[in-house]
């Protein structure tokens, strides 16, 4: 018959014929998985921070940096103390007197140097020696360095020595930062060093500074304890004033 298939010709309707039956006896599913209906999906809740959660950071690490370097400063200039003795420096023919309340730690340039204000309360506490800080102890507790000199930031600026791991290198006064210093030395150790703040708006020629440093007007004042004060930028550049930065 014409009609009639061979075996040969049957063979690929016979495996879809296969297929189609295992796939209506045999549904895809496993038996061993239970159906899952809408009731049991477990609601999920969408993902939110409130404001409490979010912390913005506005300002970056060099800045949060500085701030931290000029209040080391600042909290050096505004601690109040007594002193239990009458106590003076060689080197400055002030004497802090006995009871008397003082702000800011005062001006030393022997070996009993300070590192912050409770170090200092705590070293000066009945004690019948001055502690405190001359004008580059001060800055090194600013910047968080070892006790340092004018005479050994010189060389170090000078030779590209490293203190710890950091170094100091001279910059332009047109690239004045915050926590900058203001060095002056004449390479035998004489010399002075302020911390930089920031520049007066309304007067370029102004510079706010953070410094340990002698009376030098009669009857001693300024005192000399450490202070913030203003510098002539003309003034310091005429004396030989070199800003040098902590790397």
């Amino acid at each position: 018959s014409p009609y009639t298939l061979s075996l040969h010709d049957a063979l690929p309707i016979l495996i879809i014929l296969c297929v189609f039956v295992f796939i209506v006896v045999n549904p895809a599913h496993n038996s061993d998985i239970k159906s899952t209906s809408q009731k049991d999906i477990p609601k999920i809740l969408p993902y939110s921070l409130s404001n409490k959660d979010i912390i913005y950071n506005t300002k970056g690490n060099s800045d949060v940096l500085a701030e931290e370097i000029l209040n080391r400063a600042k909290a050096m200039t505004e601690v109040k103390w007594i002193p239990d003795h009458n106590l003076s420096d060689k080197n400055c023919t002030y004497t802090f007197i006995k009871g008397k309340t003082y702000k800011g730690v005062p001006y030393s340039m022997g070996s009993y140097q300070v590192s912050s204000p409770n170090n200092f309360l705590a070293k000066i506490n009945n004690s019948r020696i001055i502690y405190g800080n001359d004008c580059s102890g001060l800055v090194s507790t600013a910047w968080g360095i070892k006790r340092q000199t004018t005479l050994s930031l010189y060389n170090d600026m000078k030779n590209g020595n490293k203190i710890g791991n950091k170094t100091v290198c001279q910059i332009s006064w047109d690239d004045l930062r915050p926590t900058d210093a203001l060095l002056l030395d004449d390479g035998k150790g004489k010399g002075h060093i302020m911390l930089y703040i920031n520049c007066d708006t309304k007067n370029g020629d102004n510079l706010n500074v953070y410094e340990q440093n002698i009376s030098t007007v009669e009857p001693f004042e300024p005192i000399p304890v450490a202070r913030r004060d203003i510098r002539s930028k003309k003034k310091l550049i005429k004396k030989g004033y070199i800003p040098i930065r902590l790397m």
